[in-house]
């Protein structure tokens, strides 16, 4: 059944606008797999993620993201030594490696948002 089109009471989607992601969130997915944002540009973000056995820098739209991920329960400093942790054992991309440096250089917690506000 299709929308009425003067129906101004119901969304069919939600705009890329309206994930708001923060450089450094701790992000989780269905299956409880952690992630972080490495880092966030208008319609795009980069997640450090455990793809394929090793931690990978991924790409994903930012409605892909408010779509299959939420916030995680993780602290910022949990997450991200979890994700080092994990990088030594199963293996880690250069690029992976270079976004977790530059978040553990910063040292800091991000402002964590909700991914719909």
């Amino acid at each position: 059944m299709a929308k009425d089109p003067v129906d101004f009471h119901t969304l069919d989607f939600l705009s890329s606008s309206a994930a708001n992601i923060a450089c450094g969130q701790v992000l989780m997915d269905r299956h409880r797999h952690i992630a972080i944002v490495a880092k966030k540009g208008r319609a795009f973000a980069y997640l450090v993620q455990l793809k394929s056995g090793m931690l990978k820098l991924t790409r994903h739209a930012t409605r892909d993201i408010a779509a299959d991920w939420r916030e995680a329960d993780y602290q910022y400093e949990r997450a991200l030594d979890k994700l080092i942790e994990m990088g030594k054992r199963k293996g880690i991309t250069d690029t992976a490696q270079a976004a977790l440096d530059l978040l553990l250089k910063n040292g800091k917690e991000p402002i964590q948002r909700m991914l719909f506000s």
